[in-house]
């Protein structure tokens, strides 16, 4: 059975569904914090991008800040500003009131990025400053992230909302994912409002095929068998780095990513990274499982030197992409620990 969104819907289904999410989350508890937030739906594309709203809001209050009588242009005080959003980010405590417009919005993006993309960059398109600010958009995205990568390394200096859509639709169809409508439902435990959101759509029924007319029988001339074919030779496979040590010696390493990290690693792991990284490890290299990176981090604090710490995080290394970002920012956080 094939689905397809009912875009006049999304609005009012993603109020609905954020609802009954807020409603379960908020039991007991008046505010949820920055762990309960990066885990509150099984959805990795809605936290995703509720992780986004919630630091595009801080951005907004931060810009506020201004004084006739100090410079918040200059570099220093740029710089403690930013270490004060990091440490802001580790003491998240969130009301339902707050929550709720930043969720709903997270599930809307959600819904369109899955099953209406182009919908999707328009909606971005129209809540952002300049058409370039897109790009920034990137790193949030989970859910078709091959073709928008397309767009984003297509975006220029001088694009305009026109040429970003226009750049959108030279996307070719391979790259989009076919994402299963029910499963994506699921996971927001919305699977009541499945016919809310989507419309059937019935596979066509295929035109009768007329029986051949039987062909008189006759009796084929004898083959001789031919030969076996001979076996071709397997190509020999280049065997990539299997282990952190191995990717951390590889020389010529790019750490675009990593460079974004903190500049200080005293305090644990764990303690000293963002809510953004802590959602970025926690759903790219420990598939999810807060406790397991927490027992990583837990582990590799007590690591003698860097040898050992890179030993003690590859024992989590459940087939990690080792030239991907995420293990490029664990090398990073690592060597600036341990170095």
């Amino acid at each position: 059975m094939s689905y397809k969104l009912k875009a006049d819907s999304v609005s009012k289904i993603s109020q609905q569904i954020g609802q009954q999410l807020l409603a379960n989350a908020f039991v007991s508890d008046v505010k949820i914090d920055g762990e309960r937030l990066i885990s509150l739906t099984n959805s990795r594309q809605v936290n995703s991008f509720l992780i986004r709203s919630l630091f595009n809001q801080w951005k907004k209050e931060i810009e506020k800040l201004e004084s006739p009588y100090f410079d918040f242009k200059h570099e220093k005080v740029k710089e403690a500003l930013k270490d004060f959003m990091n440490v802001l980010s580790n003491h998240i405590s969130i009301d339902r009131a707050h929550l709720e417009p930043l969720l709903v919005q997270a599930i809307a993006d959600a819904f369109l990025i899955a099953f209406a993309p182009k919908l999707f960059l328009e909606s971005v398109l129209d809540r952002s400053e300049k058409p370039q600010d897109f790009n920034k958009q990137f790193k949030y995205i989970k859910t078709n992230r091959d073709a928008f990568k397309q767009v984003v390394d297509a975006i220029g200096a001088f694009d305009t909302k026109a040429s970003v859509l226009a750049a959108f639709d030279q996307v070719s169809a391979d790259k989009f994912e076919d994402v299963d409508a029910t499963e994506f439902m699921d996971k927001l435990n919305a699977s009541a409002l499945l016919a809310g959101a989507f419309e059937k759509i019935e596979p066509p029924k295929p035109a009768p095929v007329p029986e051949p007319t039987p062909a008189p029988i006759q009796e084929a001339p004898k083959v001789a068998a031919p030969a076996p074919a001979a076996t071709p030779t397997e190509a020999p496979k280049h065997e990539g780095p299997a282990t952190l040590n191995d990717q951390f010696h590889k020389e010529g390493k790019s750490l675009t990513l990593a460079e974004k990290l903190q500049k200080s690693m005293k305090k644990s792991i764990e303690a000293s990274l963002t809510l953004n990284e802590k959602f970025m490890f926690q759903n790219n290299l420990f598939g999810g499982d807060a406790a397991k990176m927490k027992a990583a981090f837990q582990a590799i604090d007590h690591a003698s030197d860097l040898k050992d710490a890179l030993a003690k995080a590859n024992e989590y290394n459940n087939g990690w992409d080792m030239e991907s970002e995420e293990v490029e920012a664990l090398m990073a956080v690592l060597e600036k620990r341990f170095s």
